[in-house]
């Protein structure tokens, strides 16, 4: 995507019509090639230096960072009193494709690197962390929440405090010489050292912002300008220098990090781009298998699922005119996704503890795939099993779309919703902006050769667009002020969208 388009996509969180849950997601994001041309200015992120930020006995540092390339020496936090030799402080990056995390105090003076994590190589989002513990004696490394290597102090003393800031975005002793570029979010400091368990299990989805141990949290969501607010218990607002330069931006982010209602689920996984090797797929015991068509570098998608833990059968949230005997499971799944991420769903009802009163041998007819946008909404039926196997319901060819998903039965044909709940799986992803708009229209999301045909108010069509990209600008120059409605069409199916031409 060009610059250009990055920035008309921002402008959907001013005011215009938000679709994606994605575009509430945003992270802080510097551009290299527009950075190495236009004057390499220092980037980074002043977030003070209060003392929280000094450690003490334990510290984890976190972040999700998309590097322009991990093949670099580039720092992405730290706090570090420069003296000769530096002797405090501490400092996470990477370099060579591997995790960089080194600790100064006056004890130990240098703490190497702990451990070789190998980052994928081609512009991947990874998540990294690095802990540090005085009373285990360790610094710990994980790559995606995996422990990547370790080393161990001696001797186990504490960071000593000192009163430089904590830096994001570069070398806190050095703001030259060592410039993160590429897409970072979800940066958070803890004063303990999570554990492995810990780690896990709030990587793909963002904080409530008062967990325990917290001491700053930076999901860049609300960032404008060059205030940069601390979501954490604290309120350490950062600053970002040089805002304005062209080569950075607040952007929509593709870390796979589910809402603050996937906060709320358990067993949450996610499927990303991690490396050419098959691992674009979320595997469960709790009913659920999501395998996605994400392809090599498309570092842009993900799906993030987790689930209520509920057991047994349910019958309310029922849809419109529920079928006979109307249930379904107990067990809902949520998920969080780009846009125009496809696969399978696969739902084993036996793991997802539906109970003996759910039939598992029917005919396919008296199954569906159930789907609501959030929890304010009922269910509808908006799919039947591709495949059922004695309990295994299999749903292919499936474009993934936020919301909660159960599995319904029925003593007769469960009627499925017709164009309408489908249109809203086809064009789930559909992204206008700005809207209002003055002259030029981004559209996001639309799946290819998708018609657009744009009508007044009065129903008159004004403008005919065939066989649009999945990313468009479209030039309503020539439409006079005023109320329209813009109709996307593909293969039948239609949505449609209300837009403000100023």
């Amino acid at each position: 995507m060009t610059r250009k388009l990055l920035a008309l996509a921002i402008f959907v969180f001013l005011g215009g019509f938000i679709q994606a849950q994605s575009l509430d997601n945003r992270c802080w994001s510097i551009d290299y090639e527009t950075w190495n041309t236009t004057g390499t200015p220092s980037l980074y992120i002043d977030c003070g230096n209060d003392e929280a930020f000094n450690g003490g006995e334990e510290l984890t540092l976190e972040v999700w960072a998309r590097a322009y390339t991990f093949a670099e020496n580039r720092k992405i936090m730290g706090k570090i009193e420069y003296n000769e030799p530096i002797d405090n402080g501490y400092v996470l990056g990477f370099e060579n494709l591997h995790v960089y995390a080194e600790y100064f105090n006056p004890s130990i003076q240098v703490v190497p690197r702990p451990g070789d994590g190998p980052m994928a190589p081609d512009s991947a989002f990874t998540h990294l962390v690095t802990t540090y513990s005085v009373s285990s004696g360790k610094i710990q490394s994980y790559v995606n929440g995996i422990l990547s290597g370790e080393t161990t102090m001696f001797p186990s003393t504490a960071l000593v405090d000192n009163d430089r800031p904590f830096i994001i975005g570069n070398a806190p002793w050095d703001l030259l010489s060592y410039q993160f570029y590429g897409d970072l979010d979800e940066v958070r400091v803890w004063n303990k050292a999570l554990s492995q368990e810990e780690i896990q299990s709030r990587m793909h989805t963002q904080l409530m912002g008062d967990e325990t141990e917290l001491v700053a949290y930076y999901n860049f969501n609300a960032a404008a300008d060059s205030t940069v607010p601390d979501s954490g218990p604290n309120g350490f607002d950062g600053n970002l220098s040089h805002s304005t330069h062209e080569s950075t931006q607040w952007m929509v982010s593709s870390a796979p990090v589910g809402d603050l209602t996937m906060s709320n689920m358990q067993d949450i996984a996610a499927a990303w781009y991690r490396s050419a090797e098959n691992y674009h797929k979320i595997v469960t015991d709790n009913g659920l298998i999501i395998t996605t068509l994400i392809n090599p570098l498309e570092f842009r998608k993900y799906v993030v699922a987790g689930m209520n833990s509920e057991d047994g059968i349910a019958t309310d949230l029922a849809p419109e005119n529920p079928p006979a005997d109307y249930k379904r499971s107990n067990r809902q799944w949520y998920f969080n996704c780009a846009s125009d991420v496809s696969g399978s769903m696969t739902f084993n009802l036996e793991d997802a503890m539906v109970g003996d009163d759910f039939p598992m041998d029917d005919d396919d007819n008296q199954y569906a795939l159930l789907y609501r946008a959030d929890e304010s909404k009922d269910f509808r039926a908006i799919a039947r099993p591709t495949k059922l196997l004695s309990g295994i319901f299999i749903i292919n060819d499936y474009e993934f779309k936020d919301g909660f998903y159960a599995i319904g039965h029925s003593s007769e044909e469960f009627p499925i919703q017709g164009f309408d709940a489908i249109s809203d799986i086809k064009f789930s992803n559909l992204i206008l902006a700005p809207n209002p708009v003055n002259n030029q229209l981004f559209i996001d999301g639309a799946p290819l050769n998708t018609n657009l045909s744009i009508y007044q108010i009065s129903g008159s069509l004004v403008k005919q667009v065939k066989a649009i990209q999945n990313q468009e600008i479209i030039d309503l120059s020539d439409l006079n002020s005023g109320i329209y409605f813009l109709e996307f069409e593909i293969d039948g199916i239609k949505t449609t969208r209300k837009l403000i031409k100023n």
